[in-house]
């Protein structure tokens, strides 16, 4: 059975224009989880089993460019949530079926992941 996600933003410059939009996604599977990484550690975290995936969402509880993870040999610096909307944007991590966190920031990190994605590829 298909499952729904709906997803919203709004993003707006002060006393300036905005961007807004909003959707639904039907995704045949769902994952919602929370990952702890340790302060000066490396931690792969497998994001799908198998699948294409259409939505990725991840949100640290404290943002810092001390907190990365890598796509491609590149370290991406969690300054802010980063929300993937779509498989195709989804498909710029280049298909990858999990992330490797790496925490710099002197304490634990916490970091919350959720995943919407075709379980029937």
């Amino acid at each position: 059975m298909a499952e729904s996600i709906s997803w919203n933003f709004v993003t707006q410059a002060l006393a300036g224009p905005s961007v807004s939009a909003a959707g639904t996604l039907t995704v045949d599977a769902y994952d919602k989880f929370e990952v702890t990484i340790a302060d000066t550690a490396s931690q792969a975290v497998n994001l799908v089993p198998s699948g294409t995936v259409s939505l990725l969402v991840i949100n640290p509880q404290a943002a810092s460019e001390d907190l990365t993870y890598d796509v491609g040999g590149n370290d991406v610096p969690l300054d802010g949530p980063h929300v993937l909307i779509g498989a195709g944007v989804v498909s710029l991590l280049g298909g990858a079926t999990s992330l490797t966190f790496t925490n710099n920031t002197g304490a634990d990190a916490v970091i919350d992941i959720l995943i919407g994605r075709d379980a029937t590829p």
